[in-house]
């Protein structure tokens, strides 16, 4: 349990860093719409995008293979 905590304590240490280190604004434009927002959270959406994504597509190739079997 121990190092559970300790490995918790480091990732927030190095996220800390990481958003104190990219703060600058960047202007994303998207059709008609310019968004102004800081670079850490332009990467952890990117970031929470793809993981989403990548959750989402296995799973549905999973199932047409198990359909497939029976």
């Amino acid at each position: 349990m121990k190092t559970k905590i300790v490995i918790i304590i480091l990732l927030t240490i190095l996220l800390i860093i990481f958003v104190l280190q990219n703060t600058e604004m960047v202007i994303i434009n998207f059709f008609f719409w310019d968004i102004s927002i800081p670079r850490a959270l332009l990467i952890f959406v990117c970031f929470a995008m793809g993981l989403v994504i990548g959750l989402l597509i296995p799973s549905s190739q999973q199932k047409s293979a198990v359909e497939t079997e029976e």
